[in-house]
C-alpha cells in the first residue's frame, strides 16, 4: 500500500509542477493513475494530505540533489556545473503557479517544506564554499554562512513569479540561471576560478550552440 500511495504522490506532484496545484483535481490525478476515485481514496485521504505528501516528496529530491555539493571527486565549481546539468531537463517543465498556490490555499504546508528546504541548501551551498576557498578557486575572505544564505533567497524569492521579477517564461529558461551563475562566480573566484568557470561554463555553451 505505501508504494502505491509513494507512485500516486510522485504523479501527483509532477501534475502540481506542470499545471498548479488548484487546477488539477482528484479526478485529474486517478484518470492520470488509471483508477476510480473511489480507488484512490483507499491511498489518499483528501487533497490536502495529498499536498502535504508531494511536498515531502519534493523536500526529498531536493535533498538528493544538494548532495552533488558534497562529492568529493569534483570541486567546487565543478559541482556547480554537475547540479547545472542536473537541473536543466527540469527547468523548461517548472510552473510558477504551484508558488501561487502553495502561498494562497495551503501556507502551512508551504511554510514547512521551505524551513526544510532551507537547512538543506544553506547547508549545501556552505559546503561547496568551504571547498572553493580551500581549493583557490574562491576567496579567502568570502564568509560562507552568508553568501549561502544569500544563494537560497534566489531559491525563495527570485524563482516565484508572484513577486513580479521575471514571467512565467523567464522562469523556464536556463537563461535567468546562467545569468546567477555568472553573477555568482564573477563575486566569490579567484582567477584560478575563473579560468575553471571559463573551462566548464563557457566552453561548454559554445559547444551546444
Amino acid at each position: 500500500m505505501e508504494s502505491k500511495r509513494l507512485e500516486i504522490t510522485k504523479n501527483a506532484l509532477k501534475l502540481f509542477c506542470q499545471y498548479g496545484i488548484k487546477s488539477v483535481s482528484m479526478d485529474d490525478i486517478a484518470r492520470e493513475q488509471g483508477m476510480s476515485k473511489k480507488t484512490l481514496y483507499q491511498f489518499i485521504n483528501d487533497k490536502n494530505d495529498l499536498v502535504e505528501a508531494a511536498l515531502q516528496v519534493a523536500s526529498e529530491q531536493d535533498c538528493k540533489v544538494m548532495v552533488v555539493f558534497k562529492r568529493n571527486d569534483l570541486n567546487a565549481i565543478e559541482q556547480f556545473f554537475e547540479f547545472k546539468t542536473i537541473m536543466e531537463p527540469h527547468i523548461g517543465q517548472y510552473q510558477p503557479t504551484i508558488m501561487f498556490d502553495l502561498k494562497k490555499y495551503y501556507p502551512n504546508v508551504l511554510q514547512e517544506f521551505q524551513s526544510k528546504q532551507k537547512d538543506v541548501v544553506i547547508e549545501a551551498y556552505s559546503s561547496n564554499i568551504i571547498q572553493g576557498k580551500k581549493e583557490g578557486n574562491y576567496h579567502d575572505d568570502v564568509d560562507e554562512s552568508i553568501i549561502a544564505r544569500l544563494l537560497f533567497a534566489h531559491h525563495i524569492f527570485t524563482f516565484d513569479d508572484s513577486n513580479g521579477l521575471f514571467t512565467s517564461n523567464d522562469l523556464r529558461s536556463m537563461e535567468l540561471f546562467s545569468e546567477i551563475f555568472k553573477y555568482h562566480f564573477r563575486g566569490i573566484c579567484t582567477p584560478k576560478g575563473l579560468e575553471e568557470v571559463e573551462r566548464l561554463f563557457c566552453e561548454n555553451n559554445e559547444e551546444n550552440k
